[in-house]
């Protein structure tokens, strides 16, 4: 039965478990560094592939306006932001809708408020 510990332990130290906590901790604890281990590694292999394939569209993006440029009289440009970089002036820009809507709003219930009949000012009891 030792000998199978014996086998797990370099196994757990991949996980990033301390010989320590390998022999004198919970035995599901091994699992719990296992699962976390696995994990980290499909996020590292997702990230990888992201990056990669970001590359190769910059790639793809280079080549197709080199040649592009080349046969057509029309030129083009390389892209001057990275992707996924939003330009300030959109939220600029979002930010002012999003006044006006509002702003909008507060005019409409202002216009609700002055179709209303007035009520007495008799403020109305709270009640538990």
């Amino acid at each position: 039965m030792t000998d199978w510990f014996y086998d797990l332990l370099p196994m757990a130290i991949t996980y990033g478990m301390s010989v320590k906590e390998f022999w004198e901790e919970d035995p599901n604890l091994f699992w719990a560094y296992r699962f976390s281990y696995i994990e980290k590694i499909k996020f590292e292999n997702e990230d990888k592939n992201q990056t990669a394939w970001l590359q190769g569209a910059y790639i793809y993006e280079a080549v197709s306006i080199a040649l592009a440029n080349a046969f057509s009289k029309q030129k083009l440009s390389y892209s001057k932001l990275p992707y996924g970089v939003k330009v300030e002036e959109d939220k600029e820009k979002m930010l002012e809708v999003q006044v006006a809507g509002i702003k909008a709003r507060i005019k409409q219930i202002n216009k609700i408020k002055t179709a209303l009949p007035e009520r007495d000012n008799t403020p109305e009891e709270v009640k538990e």
